[in-house]
């Protein structure tokens, strides 16, 4: 009995379907692959108006309980922010200057949310808003 081997046609054509199939599962794998994440920090601005007879130091506590909250709502909205910069500014009679600034990341907040402990504080605002202490 004598073996016939397969003709150089049907090798060829072989071994193309299976190069045209392993470039196609390939190419389907990497086009499925989910794209990496991107972290990126929520910046946000806050206007806070002194109240009639305010005292600064109760101005100052209004700031703190307003960062504190949009820090904690940037972190619950949005799992790829990773840190969050907040600057809370005060407005009295037409003038407007910082009043503290929350920049913290998202692991550090976890630990210990309490914007008294990570917040930059300006000492001239109450010069620059006018009010007396």
């Amino acid at each position: 009995m004598k073996m016939r081997s397969p003709s150089l046609g049907k090798i060829v054509l072989t071994l193309g379907i299976s190069f045209s199939l392993g470039g196609s599962i390939g190419l389907g794998s990497s086009a499925i692959a989910p794209q990496s994440a991107l972290a990126y920090t929520d910046m946000t601005t806050i206007e806070l108006y002194r109240l009639a007879g305010e005292s600064f130091p109760v101005l100052l506590r209004r700031a703190e309980i307003v960062a504190r909250a949009a820090a904690q709502r940037s972190f619950d909205r949005d799992i790829l922010v990773t840190s969050v910069a907040i600057d809370v500014v005060g407005k009295h009679n037409g003038e407007i200057a910082p009043l503290l600034r929350l920049q913290i990341n998202r692991q550090t907040w976890q630990s210990q949310p309490d914007p008294q402990l990570w917040a930059t504080y300006f000492p001239n605002t109450p010069f620059l808003l006018g009010i007396e202490q």
